[in-house]
């Protein structure tokens, strides 16, 4: 699995650091690289809300809908979120870039792989 999140990274040069995380925020794979902000710290701050968001979704549509996606920016980051399997999440900690659909695509792509490796 990290040369897996490393190869993502590696073709993405503004890409800090993807972990894959569980539902309580504890990392279970990670690959970083001299990171501007603490990974873990994301990780772990960014899974309650993505569980919370993902709780409303279901109650909303009355249905089996999921969180697929969460996208967030800041002055300085894009945060890119993806439900994988089981309860766990691919974090992209990345600087920002006007190219961000660049790089949604980049790892949207390699989700597949992701799962199955999972």
């Amino acid at each position: 699995m990290e040369d897996l999140l490393k190869a993502i990274a590696e073709k993405n040069p503004e890409v800090e650091a993807l972990l894959v995380v569980d539902e309580e925020g504890i990392i279970v794979y990670r690959y970083d690289r001299n990171p501007s902000v603490d990974p873990e710290e994301v990780a772990t701050h960014l899974v309650n809300p993505l569980n919370t968001i993902s709780e409303f979704l279901r109650d909303i549509s009355k249905e089996e809908d999921d969180l697929e996606e969460l996208l967030v920016f800041s002055g300085r980051y894009q945060l890119l979120a993806y439900k994988l399997v089981n309860e766990t999440y691919l974090v992209a900690v990345a600087r920002r870039n006007p190219l961000y659909g660049r790089l949604r695509f980049r790892i949207k792509s390699q989700i597949p792989k992701l799962v199955k490796t999972l």
